[in-house]
């Protein structure tokens, strides 16, 4: 079952404007919620792709584990992100780990609903298009960016990435998130989170308190990822 809060954050979601009031019926009808805590999982690696999850409130990183144990951080998806849709669209098991890194409420869209929009929607097509381009994008700027710059700049392109208009329409220029939880989306030691927001406040770009990052400049910001 879905709370009422969560059928709001589903219709109110950038690709439900594009549907018809009876597609829009279905996809609420059909919908549930689930609910995880810190460390929790929302769904596991070689599991079915049963489900589009959607972050109604919360926030939850996609990692894998690589065949030497050393886990990686791919991305994290903050509330109003919408997250899976490569897996359900290709019928496959999950190729990843989704967790909580704090309480967190999940939408889910049956599978059996995401393809029956396939078929019925085309301006869903369209957004689709363009989430699945948006996120293969962010994953090769990823890649690279962690190659190719120092651990510090992975934080600025970590906080950045939160602001991607296509993936996170939502985010506040006030982001409520703690270093140990930038820790755990960079890929980084708490030590180069808190290094890395010294040097980020002494240029004016953020301003950091405890539990929450003040973002004072976005351009700047994406801007330092690559300096």
């Amino acid at each position: 079952m879905a709370t009422e809060a969560a059928k709001k954050f589903v219709a109110s979601s950038a690709w439900a404007q594009l549907l018809t009031p009876e597609q829009m019926h279905r996809v609420l009808r059909d919908m549930s919620e689930t609910t995880a805590g810190p460390g929790e999982a929302i769904c596991r690696n070689g599991q079915r792709s049963d489900y589009w999850y959607g972050v109604c409130e919360g926030l939850v990183k996609v990692s894998n584990v690589a065949p030497d144990g050393k886990p990686t951080t791919l991305i994290g998806i903050p509330t109003g992100g919408w997250f899976g849709e490569g897996s359900v669209f290709k019928h496959e098991r999950r190729p990843y780990d989704v967790v909580a890194l704090r309480d967190s409420r999940v939408a889910q869209v049956p599978a059996d609903t995401f393809h029956w929009l396939l078929s019925a929607s085309i301006p869903f097509n369209h957004f689709l298009i363009g989430q699945l381009n948006t996120r293969l994008a962010q994953f090769v700027i990823r890649c690279e960016h962690l190659r190719s710059y120092a651990p510090e700049r992975h934080v600025a392109l970590c906080l950045a990435e939160l602001f991607n208009p296509v993936l996170y329409p939502g985010t506040t220029m006030t982001l409520q998130i703690s270093q140990e939880e930038i820790a755990f989306l960079a890929g980084v030691s708490r030590g180069i989170v808190n290094r890395a927001l010294r040097h980020l406040e002494e240029d004016n770009v953020v301003e950091a308190r405890y539990g929450t990052i003040q973002i004072l400049d976005l351009d700047a910001l994406r801007a330092s990822a690559f300096k």
